[in-house]
């Protein structure tokens, strides 16, 4: 019976490992997301005075919208001011993880309620106007991926160097 009793500490001693392991990954985590929150949130009082863009978030609607898409009536759901973090274009992931045919715009941008995220731009959709980005998708979230050209940093200092370049950017224009 001896025999196993070394294994079985062994086996204890990594569980217990990988436990610590997953708990730490977790409030690692936790903290990247609410330090992301805080920095964001500043970021929108600073640009505040900046820029007129706005996100209108759309729906197909049966009779009446203000927007189409290839004969297809689409209605605002919701309307935002927003700033351009970053400008991304690629294929969108469906709800089967599959790649779409269609190349997209897909710029990052934070929302004036303090939110951020990739927003998938409807091809087929004309604005009403400039500065006005019209998507019909949810938005993938921000992730350590968002910014491909990046170094393998830690997500806040990859969005504190995005805001900070959107927030000089925005100075600069004025407007």
């Amino acid at each position: 019976m001896g025999g196993l009793d070394d294994e079985i500490r062994a086996a204890r001693a990594r569980a217990d490992s990988w436990a610590n392991a997953d708990q730490q990954r977790v409030e690692r985590n936790q903290s990247e997301a609410a330090e992301v929150q805080r920095l964001l949130a500043e970021a929108v009082e600073r640009l505040r005075p900046y820029g007129s863009e706005v996100l209108v978030q759309v729906k197909p609607a049966l009779f009446r919208g203000g927007y189409s898409a290839n004969g297809q009536r689409l209605r605002e759901v919701a309307r935002q001011r927003c700033w351009k973090l970053a400008s991304i274009s690629g294929r969108r992931r469906d709800e089967d993880g599959d790649l779409e045919d269609d190349w997209m715009e897909s710029p990052v941008l934070l929302l004036e309620d303090g939110t951020a995220g990739r927003f998938w731009l409807d091809n087929d959709v004309r604005p009403e106007r400039e500065g006005e980005y019209v998507s019909s998708y949810a938005p993938d979230p921000i992730t350590k991926k968002t910014f491909v050209d990046t170094s393998n940093s830690d997500l806040p200092a990859q969005v504190k160097r995005r805001l900070g370049e959107a927030i000089v950017s925005y100075e600069r224009a004025g407007k």
